[in-house]
């Protein structure tokens, strides 16, 4: 894995076992990280698609840009056309600079399809939302995060929040356990308006929970502890 990160220039290694993040690095990590959840916004009927025409000469820069597009929450419209409902402009031209492939991609933003739109959940189509998304896919891991949860995670916080454990450490650990199951969540699941969902979708009801969960450990750990001041941190970053 770290000659893989070093390969695609996100790692450098000054020295044998000696290794350091890049700039390309930092910025790749800024540009993913603490995906918004998008569950909790009213869509405006836009859809933001990127055209790109990237050289086999690039072929490097043109695989990480599709790859970290489909990590924004971008779908595959067709070969290099890709599309989403929510604006994630400023991120995507920050990509397009680090990865210095202006010449190559064209940003549009539209509400209106002529032909071939990306149909609803239920009505059929050549650009249906399930299979541009592999809805299925993620629906299947919020199964297994939320089986999880309910039987290896709960059982174990259970007598935190009742109170008759008191473990400012233990409780941010379980902090940290549930976010990183969230962050997992965030990045899968590109959060497409209700319309285009299946209506046995368990992404809102998840990731509320979660975010219930986080809640009550927040307010478990006492203030003056010396663990508080790392949920203030990523607190912060959410915002």
């Amino acid at each position: 894995m770290l000659s893989k990160l070093k390969k695609e220039k996100f790692i450098t290694s000054p020295q044998r076992s000696v290794y350091a993040i890049t700039t390309y690095g930092r910025d790749f990590i800024t540009t993913i990280e603490r995906t918004e959840n998008f569950y909790q916004h009213r869509w405006n009927n836009k859809w933001y698609m990127i055209l790109t025409e990237i050289p086999e000469t690039e072929r490097k820069k043109r695989d990480a840009f599709r790859r970290q597009l489909i990590q924004l929450g971008f779908g595959q419209l067709y070969n290099s056309v890709y599309i989403y409902p929510w604006n994630l402009t400023n991120k995507v031209l920050n990509m397009i600079d680090t990865l210095e492939i202006e010449e190559y991609v064209t940003i549009l933003v539209s509400d209106e399809f002529l032909l071939n739109k990306v149909h609803n959940q239920g009505a059929k189509g050549p650009n249906e939302a399930a299979r541009i998304w592999d809805l299925e896919r993620i629906h299947n891991i919020y199964i297994e995060k939320l089986d999880w949860i309910k039987n290896e995670y709960e059982p174990k916080l259970h007598p935190y929040l009742k109170g008759n454990l008191q473990d400012p450490l233990k409780l941010f650990i379980f902090y940290l356990e549930i976010q990183e199951v969230l962050d997992v969540l965030l990045e899968e699941d590109p959060m497409l308006p209700p319309e285009f969902l299946p209506t046995s979708w368990l992404g809102t009801r998840a990731l509320a929970h979660i975010t219930k969960i986080q809640a009550s450990l927040v307010n478990l750990i006492p203030s003056d502890s010396f663990y508080y001041q790392f949920l203030t941190s990523i607190h912060d970053n959410d915002k």
